[in-house]
């Protein structure tokens, strides 16, 4: 999770030959393990693929499909060592059950293959962990307790309405104001303190039809901030059925909300906003800075944003880095080498209306925003996986890029944190990485808010 350079990142677009069939080998071949595991009840070989791909990145966007998941990938990879126990257990007890003394059956030969995988997979997330700890800058860290329930899976706050905070729990409430089609979450601390507060607002992610406000993967990172003082506005958005830009203007509203009548009600403070987004919420995060960027509505601009794993570039024309279809399909909106990316999207979320993408795509708004409005983009960091098997790091490392080329003056403030072995939502996982991640995350917004030219250039709006 060191940071780097995007130049260097963007060098290494495709990975060499023989590791990219290979990883097309073994996916086909998670075919056939599933096929072993439900209809022959073996699961050896689905195992042996699952357990030898969390050393390689699925070709994106095919980890948010079967056979090999990202969800499920996060889980064998994090839980490496445990894993490794398993396999072996089940290579020994293959073996002692056989029926031909003489030969050592097949499963135990696919178990014990397994069991060295995952072996493997734990040395290296341990010099990973080691590594990112030694690299990176912290001076921030998740220091509050997190429920022991909420350790199974972040998305498990779902069904907290408190959380410990430091000397106060940290108070989780649904909203609904009047006005809005959806409700918010707001995770705060109560107190009679005059003080401002500084807000996150958050925009979740669930591939823009899923997904939920408090079910986040950066919940601890929410529970911090809020202990910290924070008020953190969870951004509900409509999703299934929804035609676009209903989402995008969901978001817009309950940013509008905040800055007319919440900030009043908790005590917050509007011009110390911080824009964070995740996976499709990054992609809505993104749009909707660049609406701020030229909207007279919105008198200042977000201090930062923080983005984990965008969606940036959904119809992957930038950098092509996501499967392309070997056939074609009207019916069914295919073209041939079309992006399986922006087959979903625009199947998913435009509904089939290729008109809507000129607003649907972040890089293309920018692109017609006047390059001292894009000088005024706040400080960002974006937070990525090489691993991510549904949305390429490239996109993130390209819109990093555009952003130091098209603004003045240099973008030293920006950052890309790569992290290692990542994959979509990797902090799924409770663990050293996930923690890194989020210490790295303080750390930065710390940098930012703490810095004079932070604190004190309140960014005017442009014309638009």
């Amino acid at each position: 999770m060191d940071p780097v350079g995007s130049e260097r990142l963007l060098e290494q677009t495709t990975p060499r030959r023989c590791v990219r069939y290979g990883t097309w080998a073994l996916w086909f071949a998670s075919w056939w393990g599933l096929k072993c595991l439900v209809l022959d009840q073996d699961a050896s070989v689905y195992l042996l693929c699952m357990s030898l791909a969390v050393h390689v990145r699925i070709p994106p966007p095919l980890g948010q499909v079967p056979p090999l998941m990202d969800p499920l990938l996060v889980y064998v990879q994090g839980w490496s060592s445990f894993f490794c126990l398993l396999f072996g257990g089940l290579a020994v007890q293959s073996y002692l059950s056989r029926g031909d003394a003489s030969a050592m059956p097949l499963g135990s030969h696919w178990y014990l293959l397994s069991c060295l995988s995952c072996g493997a997979s734990s040395y290296r997330r341990l010099q990973d962990v080691e590594h990112t700890q030694r690299s990176l800058r912290v001076t921030t860290k998740v220091t509050v307790k997190r429920p022991w329930l909420t350790k199974l899976h972040p998305y498990l706050y779902y069904f907290f309405h408190s959380v410990p905070g430091h000397s106060t729990d940290v108070v989780i409430e649904r909203r609904s104001p009047a006005g809005l089609h959806v409700p918010l979450d707001l995770w705060y601390v109560p107190s009679t303190d005059s003080a401002l507060r500084p807000v996150l607002f958050l925009i979740h992610g669930g591939a823009w039809r899923g997904g939920e406000a408090r079910c986040s993967p950066q919940a601890p990172l929410l529970q911090s901030l809020a202990a910290s003082g924070f008020l953190i506005l969870s951004c509900e958005y409509r999703r299934r059925g929804a035609a676009w830009p209903m989402q995008l203007e969901d978001c817009s509203a309950a940013l509008e909300w905040l800055i007319n009548e919440g900030a009043a009600l908790y005590r917050a403070d509007p011009s110390d906003v911080t824009l964070a987004g995740t996976s499709a919420g990054g992609h809505l995060a993104a749009l909707l800075l660049t609406k701020l960027l030229q909207d007279a509505k919105f008198a200042l601009l977000p201090r930062a944003a923080m983005l984990f794993y965008p969606a940036l570039d959904p119809s992957d024309r930038f950098t092509n880095s996501t499967v392309r279809l070997p056939f074609s399909c009207s019916p069914l909106g295919v073209r041939y080498k079309m992006s399986a990316l922006e087959w979903f999207f625009q199947l998913i979320v435009l509904h089939g209306n290729e008109d809507l993408w000129p607003s649907a795509e972040p890089m293309r708004q920018l692109e017609r925003v006047d390059r001292d409005c894009i000088s005024r983009w706040p400080p960002t960091l974006i937070v990525h996986g090489d691993c991510d098997g549904i949305v390429p790091i490239e996109h993130s490392a390209h819109f990093l890029l555009c952003l130091e080329s098209w603004a003045a003056p240099s973008r030293r403030e920006d950052q890309l944190l790569r992290v290692p072995g990542g994959r979509h939502t990797f902090e799924s996982v409770y663990g050293d990485l996930s923690d890194c991640c989020y210490n790295a995350a303080l750390s930065w917004l710390q940098k930012i808010r703490s810095s004079e030219h932070s604190l004190n250039a309140k960014p005017a709006m442009c014309d638009p």
